[in-house]
């Protein structure tokens, strides 16, 4: 008879194959690595039965406790560790409770996640603040801007408030800028210049197609956007484009000219006129060389040049949409800066010519005009020493629809006399400053006003040296 073979174990005739018993002490396999190392069943979470629950089937194996909770991921802590597969003793516990996998996992919301609405009591939420909280915290803020009249105190940018704010009339008044509709303020000396020379009627007389033109133009600057205002410049409405006159606009200001009280927290906003006449400045301009140096020395050159694509301004305008929500009111608001500005200019350079002279009134005036497709608002600016303030004050008002004659005629007077009689004063002005007075030589940029921006090391030169006013 053949022996008879027991088949009921393996007998080791492949390699590589692997031990069945718990301990480990069987030789035939490799020793069992920890990820290979058979574990017991998992205790279920709270509230499930244990009762299909079978003992371990090797009689001699010893039962095994569940490892720490430390150890139990391990694995997955490893850097750059795969994905934990199905068979993973611990895996199916977590998929099938959620609250253990809530327990085990604490989810981290990426920072680029808005914040939650209302309060939670996760842990993981600390350091993230509640969108109410921030919404009810940026109301408050608003609130207290308000009460400040617009701006911040914290920085000389956030101090300057916007024209079209309720309170910014009491702004400019607080800072020696007063608006005059009836001008009731304009002094006698001035009246009568103003009777002579700018209110008069001229012989020119012009076409009915130029009137319809600009008849036409304010009917579609109705319902247009604020770009359409600017079509008044190009009608015989407002006739500003004349042989030695030098245009810019829409471009911020330098606030050295504008009138500061520095008893008020709030300054004038600096001005940016969307349209401005004054000398120009450029290469083919007629000035000599003289005169070119005092405009661009760096003393003068803030209050000479406020703005870009001219000197010594004469002339603003303020074009307004209504369809856009614009008015005259923010109109004048806007003017009244640009004006005060413009008056500077021509002050500083008299009382730095004659230090010693009141000049007249009239030497240093400016003009603005605040348009609107129903009516354009004409004023004269002016400083009245004895009052230390500067005035804003109407001359005229004209319907583009009716009266365009009489606008064009005021316009032609006003470049008119800044081309000639105001323009051979300032010459006179700038030939007694060459050569350079000598307190020029170790001063700042010259300034009719204190500036915040200066205060602020916003100023482009050194501040250091002290201020010539």
């Amino acid at each position: 008879m053949l022996p008879q073979v027991d088949n009921s174990r393996p007998q080791g005739l492949f390699k590589g194959s692997r031990s069945h018993s718990f301990d480990g002490r069987d030789s035939e396999g490799p020793r069992s690595t920890k990820r290979h190392r058979q574990r017991p069943p998992t205790t279920r979470t709270l509230g499930r039965s244990h009762e299909n629950v079978s003992p371990p089937s090797h009689p001699q194996a010893a039962p095994l406790t569940p490892p720490p909770e430390s150890a139990k991921f391990e694995d997955d802590k490893s850097e750059g560790s795969r994905p934990r597969r199905k068979s993973c003793p611990y895996g199916p516990e977590l998929k099938e409770d959620p609250d253990t996998v809530q327990r085990h996992w604490a989810f981290a919301r990426r920072g680029s996640c808005p914040p939650r609405l209302g309060i939670r009591d996760s842990d993981t939420d600390k350091g993230q603040r509640p969108l109410l909280e921030v919404l009810q915290e940026l109301s408050q803020a608003e609130s207290q801007r308000r009460s400040l009249g617009a701006g911040s105190i914290s920085s000389a940018r956030g101090l300057r408030p916007p024209t079209s704010h309720a309170d910014y009339r009491k702004t400019l008044y607080n800072n020696g800028v007063w608006i005059d509709h009836r001008g009731v303020k304009i002094p006698k000396e001035l009246r009568t210049f103003l009777d002579s020379h700018i209110l008069k009627e001229r012989s020119l007389k012009l076409s009915a197609e130029a009137i319809a033109e600009v008849a036409e133009t304010a009917v579609g600057m109705a319902d247009g956007p604020e770009s359409n205002v600017y079509d008044f410049a190009h009608t015989a409405m407002l006739p500003i484009k004349h042989r030695g006159v030098g245009r810019g606009g829409n471009t911020p200001s330098y606030p050295d000219g504008l009138p500061r009280n520095k008893m008020f927290t709030l300054p004038i906003a600096a001005p940016k006129p969307d349209i401005h006449l004054g000398y120009p400045i450029t290469l083919s301009s007629d000035w000599t060389n003289e005169e070119r140096a005092v405009i661009d020395h760096p003393v003068a050159r803030r209050l000479t040049q406020p703005a870009k694509g001219n000197c010594f301004p004469f002339f603003s305008f303020e074009l307004k949409s209504e369809a856009m929500g614009g008015n005259l009111w923010q109109a004048e608001n806007q003017a009244a800066g640009s004006g005060a500005c413009c008056v500077n200019s021509t002050c500083w350079l008299y009382r730095e010519a004659h230090p010693s002279e009141v000049q007249p009134i009239v030497d240093s005036i400016a003009f603005s005009a605040c348009a609107s497709h129903r009516l354009v608002v004409f004023h004269v600016h002016f400083y009245l020493h004895e009052e230390n303030r500067y005035y804003m004050s109407q001359i005229a008002a004209y319907d583009p629809l009716r009266q365009v004659q009489e606008s064009n005629h005021l316009v032609e007077s006003i470049i008119e006399h800044c081309l000639g009689e105001r323009q051979t004063k300032i010459r006179k002005a700038l030939a007694l400053l060459y050569p350079f007075p000598d307190h020029w030589k170790n001063s700042r940029p010259a300034s009719g006003v204190d500036s915040l921006y200066s205060a602020a090391g916003q100023d482009d030169t050194s501040n250091k040296s002290q201020r010539t006013v």
